[in-house]
């Protein structure tokens, strides 16, 4: 499941993340042609309603397929990293104040907060997915230098 490695320094762990805006424009945008496409339909609009309300899991699954953004975090002694398939972020435990781990339905949001700029935000997603190894990071988070609370 992990690539850790307890004999190096750094520990590898796969985490299920997704593109926010891209997932959100595709749920709204798949949700509102739904809206559209059962709103020609020449029946009541109790059936239109329960029409888009069974297509909204189906909505869900692509949106969710279109916008996965897989992530591996590389903990190492004195940083973070984060890397995606065609971009790494680096930040060194100096600069991270803190490390949030809110739960949400469908996953987590990875808050990192900083001592002088702006917060990091990585969602992570669980649905429509094997496991991860969140647990893993959890606990190596917390094993860290770093200060890591999870809510």
């Amino acid at each position: 499941m992990s690539k850790a490695n307890t004999q190096d320094i750094h520990r590898i762990f796969s985490i299920h993340t997704l593109h926010r805006g891209k997932y959100m424009l595709c749920f709204l945008c798949l949700l509102f042609v739904m809206g559209g496409i059962s709103s020609v339909i020449p029946v009541q609009e109790i059936v239109k309603i329960i029409v888009v309300l069974f297509t909204i899991p189906g909505i869900l699954y692509i949106s969710v397929k279109v916008s996965q953004n897989p992530s591996e975090w590389t903990l190492e002694e004195n940083k973070l990293t984060v890397s995606f398939k065609n971009k790494t972020y680096t930040y060194p435990f100096a600069e991270i104040d803190h490390i949030r781990s809110l739960t949400r339905s469908g996953g987590n949001l990875y808050v990192i907060y900083f001592h002088k700029k702006s917060t990091a935000r990585y969602w992570r997603n669980k649905l429509f997915q094997k496991d991860d190894d969140s647990q893993l990071l959890h606990e190596a988070l917390l094993e860290s230098s770093v200060e890591y609370y999870k809510f």
